[in-house]
């Protein structure tokens, strides 16, 4: 299962992104392995130009199944975050609750380069498509 992270939604919806990330999540989706959480909605569903394409987004996106926030994703969030900002390493707290909410549920697959970042110091299964 692969939690798809929001700097690939952006592209693979926006008409001119990358073929090789459009790609890949077309083939995440066939293969029913595509998951979503509620951060990475707020996050596409933000950047629409307008209502119409706030809905063909949320349409899009709302028949994912989606990894809950609960309790253990927000303490992982807040302990990973403690870890990293104590060896300089400063990750948004976005990017550590989706990083969380991954952890042993899937490969997050991204491209940011905060959760390689983060991914140095946590057990987190991630890859980075550029």
């Amino acid at each position: 299962m692969y939690l798809i992270d929001s700097s690939l939604w952006i592209d693979y919806f926006r008409p001119r992104g990358s073929s090789a990330i459009k790609h890949r999540v077309r083939l995440i989706l066939q293969q029913d392995q595509a998951l979503i959480c509620g951060i990475v909605l707020v996050e596409v569903l933000r950047g629409a130009r307008n209502e119409n394409e706030y809905s063909i987004l949320r349409e899009s996106l709302a028949s994912l199944p989606q990894i809950p926030f609960d309790d253990e994703v927000f303490q992982r969030a807040a302990h990973w975050g403690f870890q990293l900002d104590r060896k300089g390493k400063i990750a948004s707290t976005t990017d550590l609750l989706i990083a969380a909410a991954a952890y042993e549920k899937a490969s997050l697959l991204h491209n940011d380069i905060d959760y390689e970042m983060i991914a140095s110091e946590v057990p987190l299964q991630q890859e980075r498509l550029l």
